[in-house]
This record gives C-alpha cells, structure tokens and sequence, in this order.
C-alpha cells in the first residue's frame, strides 16, 4: 500500500497544506490503495518538506513528482485532453501554486488575525518551550520567501488586482463546466481545487477572502468539487 506522508488539516481542509491535499486527490482520482500518515516536523524528508510518498522502497518527494510516480504506474490524469488543453492546464497549475498560493500564504502568516490562528492550529501542539520560540521563527522564513517572491512587497489594492486576475482567469476556464476542463476531475483539479478553499475557509475576513467568496461560479466548483476528490476522513495511520 502507498503511504503519503503529510501534515494534518482540520473539519475544513485534511491538509494545512494545500500541496499535500493536491497529492491527496491525486491518490483518489488514481483509484489504487493508500493511506496517509500525519508528520509534525519533516526534518528527514528529501527537501525537508511534505508532502511524500513511500511506494515499497521509493521515497517520492513533491506533488509534482509523486504525479509523474502514479502517472509512470498507468494512471491517467489527463484523460481525453487534447495538448493545447493540457499545455493549458499545466499554466494554470503554475500560475496557482505560483501566485495565487502566495496570496494565501500572505493572508494566513502576515495578516495579524489569522496569523494568531496559523500559530495555534500549526504548532499548537508543540511542546512548551518550543512552541514560543518555533513560529516566529518560521513566521519570519515566510514573510522573506513572500517578500522574494513579490507578493508581500505590494499594497493590499494592487496584490488584489494581480490575484483577482488569476481568480478571472480560473472562471473563464471553467465556464459552466462541473471541473476545469469538462464533465471528469484532471490534474489541474486536484491542484487548484485546494488552494481556492483555503482561501474560501481563511478564519477571518481579507480582500482575498472577498474576492473568492463574490466569485459564485468558483464558489459552486469548490462546492462541487471537494466531494468528488477529497478523501474520506478516515485512513490515517
């Protein structure tokens, strides 16, 4: 059986992460048997990150690469998409976990309501000592990897213009399809179906809450599509 080493999530999203829940649905859309297993602190990992997957002796890191891994088993993703589709496809998943993520990430570590959340649901339980020391010090790895990477640097009007567009861009795709690109879940579902609700269940008000939550059509798809590729609760080991 495959086991996918993740971090744990809440009654919200199984993951915290929104990589990890990605390599989730990619498991469940893959039909084969899986279980997952929930790490604190990834310290022996490949990257030092998570998610990973253990098939037999293979430690696959990513949810880039533990897609190729179940893609080189026979599973396919992308069933029926021609290649201009699936060249579209793999832009839209680099321009999620690429900006849209990120305006995530900033709303969750940076904003000063929902980082006193992040610190209790991430490292609650963190023994005494380092749970006063340890968040801060990731808070701070953050607010760098998000200033390097643009969208911490801008004022709230113009990083909510830059996400809005990737938020437009994403309804224009779906129209009135059920998924991304038609009547059956494919890759780009399973990696932007959690990144927009996170966004959707941030715990308090932002504009890139707002913005998502003013969008019916992708309100609706989240609606629609976390049934279909989220994992049942149980399974953990």
């Amino acid at each position: 059986m495959l086991t996918l080493l993740t971090f744990a999530g809440d009654s919200h999203d199984p993951s915290f992460s929104p990589f990890c829940v990605k390599a989730m649905c990619l498991l469940q859309m893959s039909g084969l048997d899986w279980q997952r297993k929930d790490v604190a602190m990834p310290r022996n990992t490949p990257h030092g990150r998570l998610p990973v997957l253990l098939d037999g002796d293979q430690v696959i890191a990513d949810s880039s690469f533990i897609q190729a891994h179940l893609e080189a088993r026979g599973v396919e993703f992308n069933a029926g998409l021609s290649a201009a589709q699936k060249a579209q496809s793999h832009a839209l998943i680099r321009m999620v976990e690429e900006n849209l993520r990120c305006g995530l990430v900033t709303d969750r570590w940076l904003n000063a309501e929902n980082w006193l959340w992040v610190k209790q649901a991430f490292f609650g339980k963190l023994p005494g000592p380092l749970k006063g020391i340890v968040p801060n010090i990731v808070r701070r790895k953050v607010r760098r990897a998000m200033e390097a990477q643009g969208i911490a640097q801008f004022d709230e009007p113009d990083r909510l213009a830059r996400l809005g567009a990737d938020l437009e861009a994403l309804t224009v795709v779906l129209g009135d399809q059920p998924f991304l690109f038609g009547d059956a879940p494919t890759a780009a579902d399973a990696a932007i179906l959690p990144v927009l609700s996170m966004i959707d269940g941030l715990p308090n008000d932002t504009g890139l809450r707002r913005l998502m939550r003013a969008n019916a059509a992708l309100v609706a798809y989240v609606d629609r599509a976390r049934p279909v590729l989220y994992p049942p609760a149980e399974g953990q080991v």
